[in-house]
């Protein structure tokens, strides 16, 4: 994939939050060439935002009548 100014890359990664930046991250070390675009600074969006918690969903999870 080529962009404007004629770098090339195998992956282009849109944003750059926790998720986005630990997935240019570990496609780096496995040898890809990694494009991490972002609009803002890095970890500034819901990244900067969250209150530290990462919610699982198992709290909704429908649990059998036994």
């Amino acid at each position: 994939m080529k962009t404007r100014d004629s770098q090339s890359s195998d992956v282009i990664i849109i944003g750059g939050g926790a998720t986005g930046a630990g997935i240019a991250r570990d496609c780096a070390l496995r040898g890809l060439r990694v494009i991490l675009v972002e609009r803002h600074d890095i970890a500034t969006g819901a990244t900067g935002r969250n209150h530290g918690l990462l919610h699982s969903g198992a709290r909704y999870a429908v649990t059998d009548a036994e």
